[in-house]
């Protein structure tokens, strides 16, 4: 996720239905809104478009939003969508798959992918809309295929207080702060998925310690002294222990940290403007001891180098503009 210093905050406008849904189709996302009784629309919302990072906080009346093949095509890049609802009922389908969301429950599922949501009266909701790379973990681990209604818990409701205290702040963020709010934003939820995920674990060991361990590395990627050692301590478990839950799905600590640390340089880099960052900076932010070893790291994985997937993203905005 990549957030920049380019707010955009109407509140409480337009006072129409037609109003509203062109607002929200040019400024937010492409959805195509159909009020239900337009005649009796009334709407109170919240919007901060960054780079990369949509935030709404909306109550309005029983409405369709509906993402259309013509609009996905349009987007440069892959997009998820969390939804949190406060409040009233929701029916959300794509594809063959079809969920209804009560007050207090959320929703995680790919937006550029066609979908319909039918809202109720009323209903009073934060969405979070944001960019990924095709190689995301979320789509590679199904997280967004499998239409999961979750409760607003633990690390998904800090990571819902996250979005609502920006959304109530007029905030300027530098650029470090903004890549830590986005770096801590993506943790929280990925601990709050990675929690509800059941792989077998081998007999032995402690119930969910594989999850507890994973959650535990995505909300701390970024400290470089987090050794297995430390870890195990830190759970409460033997290392030995700590091995054997990672053996269960082939992978060991070290290599699920880094990969998820490259996974999230790569998000940096092909976000926009990611051909403005500075691979040293990146590497450091992201708990590398250097430059050279996180661009190593990095072509072993993707199979080219940090400044190679940068050309990628000045190449593709030379052929769109």
């Amino acid at each position: 996720m990549t957030l920049s210093p380019q707010p955009r905050s109407p509140q409480n406008r337009p006072s129409t239905a037609a109003g509203w849904s062109q607002e929200i189709h040019r400024g937010f996302f492409p959805l195509d809104l159909h009020v239900v009784h337009p005649e009796a629309f009334q709407a109170r919302s919240v919007t901060k478009v960054r780079q990369g990072c949509h935030m709404a906080r909306i109550r309005a009346s029983a409405h369709v939003a509906r993402m259309r093949q013509d609009a996905c095509d349009r987007l440069l890049q892959p997009c998820v969508k969390a939804l949190w609802l406060h409040d009233g009922e929701a029916a959300f389908r794509q594809g063959h798959q079809a969920v209804t969301l009560q007050g207090g429950q959320w929703l995680l599922y790919e937006a550029s992918r066609p979908y319909e949501l039918d809202m109720a009266e009323n209903a009073d909701f934060t969405v979070l809309f944001s960019h990924i790379t095709t190689d995301d973990s979320w789509l590679q681990r199904g997280f967004t295929r499998r239409l999961t209604p979750r409760p607003v818990e633990e690390a998904a409701s800090l990571a819902l207080d996250m979005v609502n205290g920006a959304l109530r702040e007029g905030l300027q963020l530098q650029a470090s702060t903004q890549a830590a709010f986005a770096l801590s934003l993506r943790a929280l939820l990925d601990a709050a998925l990675t929690s509800g995920a059941t792989p077998s674990t081998p007999r032995g060991t402690r119930p969910n310690l594989l999850q507890e361990a994973q959650a535990y590395l995505l909300a701390h990627l970024t400290d470089a002294r987090l050794s297995s050692e430390e870890l195990a301590l830190r759970l409460g478990v033997s290392r030995r222990s700590l091995y054997k839950a990672f053996e269960a799905v082939n992978d060991t600590p070290q290599s699920f940290q880094l990969t998820q640390r490259l996974l999230r340089c790569r998000e940096r880099l092909q976000a926009p403007q990611g051909d403005q960052l500075n691979l040293t900076h990146l590497a450091y932010e992201h708990g590398f001891g250097d430059a050279a070893h996180f661009s190593r790291a990095y072509k072993r994985l993707f199979g080219e180098s940090p400044s190679a997937s940068r050309q990628h993203l000045q190449r593709g905005k030379s052929a769109h503009g």
